[in-house]
């Protein structure tokens, strides 16, 4: 008596779900990246200055686009947020550094307004960021 084995059924691989996987990966991973890149949507072009120092992370930072919003960190602020934020900072630590980073198209007045902001609310120790000049 002859017994018959059941034939075996090769494996199938499924091409279409695996493209619509793949497809989905590449999607996520350029959004993902795409908002990784500029958490405040702010791109500033500092200007170069042949003398430039390096500061401690322990900072503030004050960031002024070339229409004239003000970021402090990476949120925007008005005028009086900024003093009012700054001023608890201060009270805080009275020693703090804070860094203004305006675009070089930026409008003077922008850059003065935000130093006048700072010292009306007792802080006397700012710099202006800049890139270093190639040399």
């Amino acid at each position: 008596m002859l017994v018959q084995r059941p034939t075996r059924k090769k494996p199938n691989v499924q091409i279409v779900p695996l493209i619509d996987v793949i497809f989905f990966i590449l999607v996520f991973f350029m959004l993902f990246t795409t908002f990784r890149t500029q958490p405040a949507g702010l791109n500033l072009e500092l200007p170069k200055a042949a003398t430039s120092d390096r500061q401690s992370p322990s900072q503030v930072t004050i960031s002024i686009a070339a229409d004239g919003r003000t970021f402090l960190g990476d949120r925007q602020v008005s005028s009086a947020t900024l003093k009012a934020e700054i001023g608890k900072s201060l009270k805080q630590r009275p020693d703090l550094f804070i860094v203004i980073k305006a675009d070089k198209n930026t409008r003077y007045d922008y850059v003065v307004q935000a130093m006048d902001d700072i010292r009306q609310v007792g802080g006397y120790r700012f710099g202006l960021a800049v890139r270093p000049r190639d040399k």
